[in-house]
């Protein structure tokens, strides 16, 4: 049997969240990337880049990116959309992905983390970024605030988008966010269970540090402003290696 993720990552994912473009990927990195020190020519690793937004924003500054993910649905689309960019992609699991101290940055970004089924194969994201970053390189972390989900969840939405009926149905079980998306178009019904494991931010810290992954920035959201416990919608960590 499948995991969900590899279930739901395919042609589908790309129709529900077909919003999630080229100017979001800019307006989630703008401000935060004025914290990391990276140059043109520099090289960096999307750990779950699924269709490469974040990697081409992060190429057409200059930076030669390699772009991981297990989705073929997914990193088609990359390819289709990445021509004369200096990205490169990479099919292959998170947990297993062989890097080497290669990359002056790593990146894990909105919230592909958490959707494992235990708190060590989670920990291997941190574990292969660190594997990947040449010392004192840089990880950045972007992961929700579990408080702030818990007091904004939305429990249902129906939305309609060139024929498909796309119904969102959310809640919180056993420290995990569960969605559960109804797709209607036609005749046909497809059903998709997302699951997200929530940490709170002190675990992560731990995690990060196992892995020599030390914090020097936090952030809220995208905007860079503070973190706030309660009033964050993200939780957004800038950590550098350091062995």
């Amino acid at each position: 049997m499948k995991a969900w993720f590899e279930e739901h990552f395919q042609d589908d994912y790309l129709r529900v969240y077909d919003h999630r473009d080229e100017e979001k990927a800019a307006n989630e990195l703008t401000e935060i990337m004025k914290y990391m020190p990276l140059e043109p020519g520099m090289k960096a690793v999307d750990l779950c880049c699924g269709n490469g937004r974040h990697a081409r924003w992060l190429a057409r500054r200059g930076l030669h990116v390699t772009g991981v993910d297990l989705s073929p649905a997914l990193l088609k689309k990359a390819i289709e959309l990445t021509a004369g960019l200096p990205v490169q992609y990479m099919r292959a699991d998170i947990r297993d992905v062989p890097l080497l101290q290669e990359y002056e940055a790593a990146f894990n970004l909105f919230t592909s983390f958490g959707y494992f089924s235990s708190d060590s194969e989670n920990e291997l994201v941190f574990t292969r970024a660190s594997e990947g970053l040449k010392h004192n390189g840089w990880f950045l972390f972007d992961y929700l605030n579990p408080d702030y989900v818990k007091q904004n969840l939305v429990p249902k939405d129906v939305t309609e988008k060139n024929g498909l009926t796309i119904v969102q149905e959310r809640q919180i079980k056993d420290d995990y966010v569960y969605k559960h998306i109804t797709l209607e178009e036609n005749d046909s019904k497809r059903e998709y269970v997302e699951r997200v494991k929530l940490y709170t931010q002190d675990t992560l810290i731990q995690m990060l540090e196992r892995n020599h992954l030390y914090v020097r920035h936090l952030f809220g959201n995208y905007n860079a402003s503070p973190f706030h416990r309660e009033h964050s919608p993200r939780q957004i960590f800038i950590c550098q290696k350091e062995v």
